[in-house]
């Protein structure tokens, strides 16, 4: 039986399997949704294929129960809405882009709270 700790890389891992194909193979079906332009720009499709391969380090740690990794990930994904609040205001990215930054942190809030629980243990 999975961990919450890992439980939540896992969860994590298949919302950025699900985002990654979604801009990999139809990108035009969810950019429109946050006022985003699509145009057959191939970064979308690139950007998608590198959150499908990130999303399959993120399954695979948290079957393999890998804390360290879990605990790796809470940097960089508690960083995500800092870098995104700071593009927004300094108007590099439009408004639609601060949900990505917030689910990413509250993923990573999460994993950190389960992280200090497990190792109070």
């Amino acid at each position: 039986m999975m961990n919450k700790v890992n439980r939540s890389i896992w969860i994590f891992g298949w919302y950025s399997l699900l985002l990654g194909s979604v801009l990999l193979f139809i990108p035009g079906t969810i950019l429109p949704l946050f006022e985003l332009p699509y145009e057959g720009a191939a970064w979308i499709h690139l950007l998608g294929f590198v959150l499908v391969c990130s999303s399959y380090y993120y399954l695979r740690a948290a079957k393999n129960g890998n804390l360290d990794f879990a605990r790796a990930t809470v940097h960089t994904r508690l960083a995500a809405p800092i870098v995104v609040i700071g593009l927004y205001i300094t108007e590099q990215a439009d408004w639609h882009f601060l949900s990505f930054g917030i689910i990413d942190g509250l993923g990573g809030l999460w994993t950190l709270i389960e992280l200090k629980k497990t190792l109070k243990k």
